[in-house]
Order: C-alpha cells, then structure tokens, then sequence
C-alpha cells in the first residue's frame, strides 16, 4: 500500500539533528513526524491536500522547551502595573501612581519588575509606596521573585504590624528603630501571606492570561513548558484548556509545598496532581523553595558571606522536615524540583534525593535542582551518581550591571565570579536543561530560548559588543549542548522524551523552524534569528 500522503511538507530547508545541520524535509500527518530525509523523498509523500512550507535555507529545530518559567507569577507582573527595566525608585513610584490613577476602581495594585539592587539591604519602604497609591492595598513583586513590595494598607490585610512573626521560610523586614514593618517582606510564604489577602483576578481573566502567555511562547517557537510553580487557580485554566483541546503546547508542573505543613500537604499535593493531569496538561511534579537569592542574604552558603561574617544564610524548611518531604514526594511517584541558588542549599537537596533514594529504592525519578548558581567542585559528580538533573538559566550566564555589585559585596568579588557553571556540570556527566525563569531576571528578562542560548555560548549580555570581556569564559557551554538543552533534555526533563524531543520519524511533530541556520553564525549573532514558523503536534501554532 503506497504511504497516506502528508498533511504538511517542509521542504528547502536545513534539520538539526545529532548536534549538527545538513539539508532535508520533513514531513507530518496528524500529529506526527512520518518522513525525514532528501526534499525529493519528502516531496513523495505529497497529496492534493498537503501544505508545502518553503524554508529557503531556515533551519528546523525540534521545538523548544522551556524547563522552567513561571506563568503564575507572570500574571502578577503583567496584571496592573509592570516596573521591569526600571531601575531607579523615583521610575518605580511614578509607573505606580500612574497606574493607579488610570484605575481608580480596581481594588488593589497588583505588578513587579523592580530590582533588588536598587534599594538598600531592608529592601523598599512602604511609606513611599503609600505616598503613590494609598486608596488601596498594593503589592509589587521583585524582579527575581523573592521579595514584595507592600504598601500599608496591603500589610494591615496581611495581618502583618509591629511584632507580627514571619511565617516560616518567610522574612518580614522591620525598622531597627519603630519595630513598625518596612513593606519588604521576603520568600514565598511571607509573599503568599500577603497575595492570599488580596482580591483575586476572576477565572475568565486568569483564563485569558493563559492563553495570551501560550501565544508568546508560539511567538517564540516554544512548545512545551514547564510552571515551576503552579498556581491552583492557573492550573485550573490550563486544565480546562487541555479539557477543550485548546492547549496546543505541553505544559508541566510542579505544585507549590509549603515548610508549615511539612509532610501533612502530601494528601492534598497527590490530589491536585491526579485531578489536573491529563492529555498535554501534566503537573506531576512538587516544587521546593530550600533557600532564596544571595542578593536577599536568603541563599544558603557553604560559607560566610562577605559582608556578614557570622552568617551562611538558612534553609527555608528546617532539615528534618526538609529530607522527610523528599522522601515522602519521591515515595508518592513525584519529580521533585528543589529551588537552590547557594552552594550549601544545592548540597542540602542532594543529600535530601540520597536519601530518599535509601528508602524508597532507585527509581528513574528525574528529580531536579534549578538554578544552581553555586555549586562546589565536591558536589559536581553527585548529580550523575544520583541521576538528579540540573535546570539552569543561560540568559543569566553574564556580567550584570545592577545585581552583581550587591553580588561582588555578599559573596566577595572571587567567589562572584565562580557562578553558573554549567560547562562543569556538564562535564561531571551530570544531564542539564534549559528554562528562562521568566519573568525573573536582571538586566535581560526574555522568554525567547534564542536570548538565552547566545548568552550561554558567549557568557556576554545580548547586547554586548565584541571587546566586552567574556563572563567566566571557561564556563562557555557548546552550541549543541545550549540547543539540546532546550530541546532533547527539556523533553527528557518533562519526561516525554520518547514522544518529542528531536525530529524522528514516529515522534510527535513539535518543531521550531528560523529564518537561518544559527549552526553557521557566530555566536554573538545567534539572538538576531527570528522564528518563522512554530509547529506544535503537527499544528501550526505561529507563523511569521
């Protein structure tokens, strides 16, 4: 029987595959890849109805995953008032004031984007945030995602005055002089505290933010993602998008654990997990905040920071609660993902999968550290022992304008400089995905993978000319490894890698096609490609 003809063609093309480039086409029916090799035996699957795609030398990728963003917290970004790329508090205080007189009826403020680095160690006051909007609660998020910005009347909802204790794993700042509280209050559980008494966005426009961020990432040639922190009211959008079968990329997910619980949240966790998953929805995964940011001093060190002796930071769970809810997750079928940034949380998660690897047995878990912004010669071939992956952010792989003076100061300038050292996991065998984070960041804040790759081949920022010295250059990671990272390890991060991942007769028909071979240019022109077409499950999901 001759082969049912294709339903679409890419032909006049270049196909990354095995690390390189070489000419060909590929052919899809429904959702999957039934032909790869030469145009001419490409072309023969063609029919009356089949779409022919002329690529005219662009190159087709599989398409990009992202392993870790967070769509939940890019609503609060995006819902009222968006600070990012405004550095001084004077430009802070004046977009608030704006939004706020330009929705008088809204019942609270909610945005982010502002920079740590641009206040002092306590963090923004809210006395100045008052002064911009006082007829309201308000709440900003930091632009790395670690600390909020209140004003009074968003503490008073929070229950949070003088005296009032930190949840734990949280940190409200105080004045050393009043006792009062300053408006910064730092991690998540002090974050949610105060989120948790604001109006919430109703579930038509949670909805309708998820569909306008899954068409930025089709913008993009992302195809499949990963919410490292999942909201329930956005994993209810996602779901009943996928209910429809209007979700045209994968997502994951990792459901928020909370330290005040301990193991106590594993019934309700397993729940939300089973009622959520389903075709290309698949939140099966929990999410672990172990320590916060070295900009915050909440990241856990090895050693001292520079700037404060006597202190290494502390864990956001306490250590026995910490081992026990890995292994508790881990005995549950979860893919744990742990957020660390410092040396001493990155070794904390590793001896917490040890460990339950020694209860519960080997398995082919898939546990995660994301981030791993230090991490000591002594814990790099651990990962590969354990079989733990590392996600990691290239788009932060460089040379900072505003956080690194904070970072120079905490850390000490020699060991600012030893971070990100994805080259060294790479070559300790560990396996290393790619996410953006997004939308926290620094300088650079960007969803697209091309962004992130150029910065992790050059270790310069986007925009940085040739003399500009190289970031750590030692650390540089190979262009296949950057594109891999967010193609064939993102799917084997989200566990689907024999359905997607790479362009393979049989699996599914995700790809990414660019105006031009980024195999062939130099590294610092990487980010000047632009995406042509996004195909997701044999559908065209964007086209330029």
């Amino acid at each position: 029987m001759p082969a049912e003809p294709a339903d679409l063609v890419l032909v006049n093309g270049r196909l990354y595959r095995g690390g390189a480039s070489s000419p060909g086409g590929v052919a899809v029916r429904g959702e999957l890849i039934v032909q790869v090799g030469p145009d001419a035996e490409v072309r023969g699957r063609c029919g009356p109805g089949t779409r022919i795609l002329d690529l005219r030398g662009g190159l087709v990728l599989p398409g990009w995953r992202d392993s870790h963003a967070h769509s939940s917290f890019a609503g609060l970004f995006r819902r009222d008032c968006d600070l990012s790329g405004l550095v001084r508090e004077k430009d802070c205080l004046e977009a608030v004031a704006r939004h706020a007189r330009a929705t008088p009826a809204a019942p609270c403020l909610v945005g982010g984007g502002w920079l740590q680095s641009s206040f002092g160690p306590q963090g923004p006051d809210r006395r100045a945030l008052d002064a911009a909007v006082n007829d309201r609660p308000a709440l900003l998020l930091a632009a790395d995602g670690h600390a909020a910005w209140a004003n009074s009347r968003a503490l008073a909802a929070a229950g949070i005055r003088r005296g009032t204790p930190p949840p734990s794993g949280g940190v409200v700042e105080f004045d050393r002089e009043t006792g009062e509280p300053t408006g910064t209050v730092r991690e998540m559980t002090a974050i949610l505290q105060v989120l948790g008494a604001l109006p919430r966005q109703s579930e038509a426009e949670i909805l309708a933010g998820a569909e306008g961020f899954l068409r930025g990432l089709a913008e993009r040639g992302v195809v499949g993602l990963h919410d490292a922190a999942l909201f329930p009211d956005v994993a209810r959008a996602y779901r009943e998008l996928d209910r429809r079968g209007a979700l045209a990329l994968c997502v994951d997910g990792s459901w928020l654990c909370d330290p005040r619980q301990g193991v106590g949240q594993l019934d309700r966790l397993r729940e939300l997990r089973d009622a959520h998953c389903g075709d290309r929805f698949r939140p099966r995964a929990a999410k672990i905040f172990l320590d916060g940011v070295v900009e915050a001093h909440t990241a856990l060190l090895l050693e001292p920071y520079a700037d404060r002796p006597g202190e290494r930071g502390r864990p956001l769970w306490e250590e026995p609660d910490f081992f026990a809810m890995v292994c508790a997750l881990d005995r549950a079928g979860f893919q744990v993902q742990v957020h660390a940034i410092g040396d001493g949380a990155v070794r904390l998660a590793l001896e917490g999968f040890a460990r339950a690897a020694e209860a519960n047995g080997t398995r082919d878990a898939r546990h995660t550290i994301a981030h791993v912004e230090l991490v000591s010669d002594e814990d790099l071939p651990r990962f590969r022992e354990l079989g733990v992956l590392a996600v990691v952010q290239p788009q932060w792989f460089y040379k900072d304008a505003h956080s690194d003076r904070l970072l120079d100061v905490h850390l000490g300038p020699q060991r600012a400089a030893g971070r990100f050292r994805m080259r060294s996991l790479l070559q300790a065998g560990a396996t290393v995905a790619c996410g953006s984070d997004w939308p926290v960041g620094g300088d650079v804040i960007s969803l697209d993978p091309l962004d992130s790759i150029q910065i992790g081949a050059t270790r310069r920022a986007i925009d940085a000319g040739p003399d500009t010295p190289a970031y750590m250059p030692e650390e540089r990671a190979s262009l296949r490894d950057l594109i891999d990272g967010y193609t064939l390890r993102g799917a084997f991060a989200g566990l689907r890698e024999r359905e997607t991942g790479s362009i393979d007769v049989g699996k599914r028909a995700d790809l990414t096609v660019l105006d031009r071979d980024i195999c062939a240019a130099a590294p610092q022109e990487i980010g000047r490609a632009e995406v042509l077409w996004t195909i997701a499950a044999g559908r065209l999901v964007f086209a330029r």
